[in-house]
């Protein structure tokens, strides 16, 4: 058994390398990459425009 504890983590590395890089692959044929500077653009823009309505609001509750 001392073998099996020398090469173990290697095998375990070495396996948990290959499904990391099977789930790169199948990001990239899926298209799970494509775009996704638009989708952060998008979420950055909503972001700014509900932060402005938070600072509008108060403004209209003491006006009203």
């Amino acid at each position: 058994m001392p073998e099996f504890e020398i090469t173990g983590p290697y095998i375990g590395a070495l396996l948990m390398s290959l499904g990391a890089l099977c789930l790169f692959i199948w990001g990239v044929l899926s298209g799970a990459l494509y775009n996704t500077d638009e989708a952060s653009s998008k979420f950055f823009e909503r972001e700014m425009e509900n932060e402005g309505r938070a600072r509008e609001q108060p403004r209209e509750r003491d006006a009203g």
